[in-house]
C-alpha cells in the first residue's frame, strides 16, 4: 500500500500473496480497500483483463416520477339514473346488468290510467280554444262599438287566456311522457308510454321489476356510457405541489401489466380529504385506448414531473454498495495505470440510457467514468 487513503492493485503475480485478505475476479486479485479510501489505483493490464469500459458524463433534461394508484372512472355526464315524471306499472322490462343499450332504445314501458285522463284534459281544453277565441273577438268588437258592456269583453278575454295557458301546460306535461300534443287525437290516446335510453352505454343496475308500481321520481335503472373514460388518481398531500395540469401519466392495468397507457392531467383537486389525499383527473391521450379499460378498474400509475436539467451518467456505471451508491471517475492517467476517484452519488430520474445523479463533489463535464467492471473494485 502507498498510504491509508490509497490502495494499489498490483499485477496478478504480486497479488497472489494477498489472496487471504482479498477477492478474486477473472484471475485478478483485488485487495479490499479501507472504508475511508476515496482513490483506487488501476493498471492497464487489470483494465483489459476485467473487460472494463470508460464512459462520459452527460447533461440533459430528466423527469422524476411519482408512483400513485388510481381507478378508471366515468364522468357524471356519462351516468344516467332512469326515473319517471309520473308513476305507473312497469311493463316489458327485460334488461340485465351489463347489457348494452342504444340511445333512443326502449328500456321498458309504464302503464297508468292517469295518462288517459291527462290526454283527455288536453284534447278537451284544446277543442274549446276556437270557440273562446271567437267569443273574445266578438266581445272586443262589441265593446269598441259600445254595444256591449266592457265587463263582457274582459270575461271573454280571461276565459280565452286561461284556456290557452291550460292547453300549453297540458301539452308540456304530455311531452314529459313522450306524447306529442300536436299529433294527439282521440284515436291515438294511450295508457302506456315508452321509457327510452337517453345515452348509448350499458346497464349498470336494475332496480325495478315487471308488474311493480313505480312511483314518480323513483329510480328504475342506472345506465353508464363508455364514450368517455378518465383516470382518477389519488395523490398524497406532500406531492400535491409537484403536480399540475398538462403533465403526462403512464399507467398499467391488472389484466395488461406489460402494456403501458398514457394520459394527460386535466384537473387537479383543490382540497385535501380526511386521509390527507388529493384527487387528480387525467384523460387518455389516445381515446381509442379507452375501449381497453373497464369502469372501476384498479390502476398502477406514474406521474411524470416537469423535467429538470441535471448531470447524468450511464446507468450501469452506478455501483450499489449496501445502501449507498458510487461512481468511479478517472482522476489521472499515467503510463500503464489509472487513478480512480470514488464519488458518492444520489441517483435520480432515468433517461433512455442515462440516469441523473446528485453529488456534493463538483464534476467537470469532460470527466471520464468507469461504466463496466466497477463492482470489482468496491
Amino acid at each position: 500500500m502507498k498510504s491509508s487513503s490509497k490502495i494499489l492493485l498490483a499485477p496478478v503475480l504480486a497479488l497472489v500473496l494477498l489472496i487471504s485478505c482479498g477477492k478474486k475476479e477473472d484471475g485478478i486479485e483485488v485487495g479490499e480497500a479501507p472504508s475511508e479510501s476515496t482513490e483506487i489505483q488501476l493498471t492497464e493490464e487489470q483494465f483489459q483483463t476485467m473487460k472494463m469500459e470508460w464512459g462520459e458524463l452527460h447533461t440533459g433534461e430528466f423527469s422524476e416520477e411519482i408512483a400513485v394508484q388510481g381507478t378508471v372512472q366515468i364522468p357524471v355526464e356519462g351516468m344516467r339514473e332512469i326515473t319517471t315524471y309520473f308513476g305507473g306499472y312497469v311493463q316489458d322490462l327485460k334488461l340485465i346488468e351489463g347489457e348494452e343499450v342504444r340511445k333512443g332504445q326502449v328500456l321498458f314501458t309504464l302503464e297508468n290510467p292517469e295518462f288517459l285522463r291527462l290526454q283527455q284534459d288536453y284534447l278537451e281544453t284544446k277543442s274549446q280554444l276556437a270557440y273562446l277565441k271567437a267569443e273574445w273577438e266578438r266581445q272586443k268588437t262589441l265593446a269598441q262599438e259600445q254595444i256591449s258592456a266592457q265587463k263582457n269583453f274582459l270575461k271573454a278575454a280571461a276565459d280565452y287566456e286561461a284556456a290557452m295557458a291550460k292547453t300549453q301546460s297540458l301539452k308540456k306535461q304530455l311531452a314529459l311522457i313522450a306524447i306529442d300534443g300536436e299529433t294527439l287525437s282521440p284515436a291515438t290516446m294511450r295508457s302506456k308510454i315508452s321509457i327510452t335510453s337517453p345515452i348509448a352505454g350499458f346497464v349498470e343496475e336494475v332496480l325495478a321489476v315487471p308488474g311493480q308500481f313505480l312511483p314518480s321520481a323513483a329510480k328504475a335503472l342506472t345506465l353508464m356510457s363508455k364514450e368517455h373514460i378518465h383516470v382518477e388518481l389519488v395523490l398524497f398531500e406532500q406531492d400535491a405541489g409537484k403536480v399540475h395540469t398538462g403533465q403526462i401519466v403512464e399507467f398499467t392495468s391488472p389484466d395488461r401489466p406489460d402494456e403501458v397507457l398514457k394520459a394527460k392531467i386535466k384537473v387537479v383537486g383543490k382540497s385535501i380529504n380526511a386521509q390527507r389525499q388529493i384527487n387528480v383527473h387525467a384523460d387518455l391521450i389516445d381515446e381509442k385506448e379507452e375501449a381497453k379499460l373497464t369502469p372501476g378498474m384498479f390502476l398502477q400509475a406514474r406521474i411524470q414531473l416537469d423535467p429538470q436539467r441535471s448531470l447524468a451518467v450511464p446507468e450501469e456505471s452506478i455501483i450499489e454498495v449496501g445502501e449507498e451508491y458510487y461512481i468511479l471517475v478517472q482522476k489521472s492517467k499515467s503510463a500503464g495505470a489509472f487513478t480512480l476517484q470514488k464519488i458518492k452519488v444520489t441517483p435520480g430520474a432515468k433517461g433512455k440510457h442515462y440516469r441523473a445523479i446528485a453529488t456534493d463533489v463538483a464534476l467537470d463535464s469532460t470527466a471520464v467514468v468507469l461504466i463496466k467492471g466497477g463492482f470489482n473494485l468496491l
